[in-house]
C-alpha cells in the first residue's frame, strides 16, 4: 500500500528543473548555517584559552 506523501517514482519533483530549483533553494541557507556553528566553536576556544592563558600562565611569572 502506497502512501500519497511518497513518490510514485524514484524523484521527488515533476522535472530535473524543479529538483534543481528545490536543492538551490535548500543550498541557500546551508553555508550561512555552518559558517555561524564554525565561528560559534573558533569564538568559544579563543575565550577558554584566553582564560586560561590569563588565569593560569599569567599568575605563574616568568620562567627562569
Amino acid at each position: 500500500m502506497t502512501e500519497p506523501a511518497y513518490p510514485r517514482s524514484r524523484h521527488d519533483h515533476e522535472s530535473d528543473a524543479d529538483e534543481l530549483r528545490a536543492l538551490e533553494s535548500a543550498m541557500e541557507s546551508t553555508p550561512r548555517g555552518a559558517a555561524l556553528v564554525s565561528a560559534i566553536a573558533v569564538g568559544l576556544l579563543l575565550l577558554c584559552w584566553l582564560a586560561i592563558y590569563f588565569g593560569v600562565f599569567l599568575p605563574r611569572g616568568t620562567v627562569g
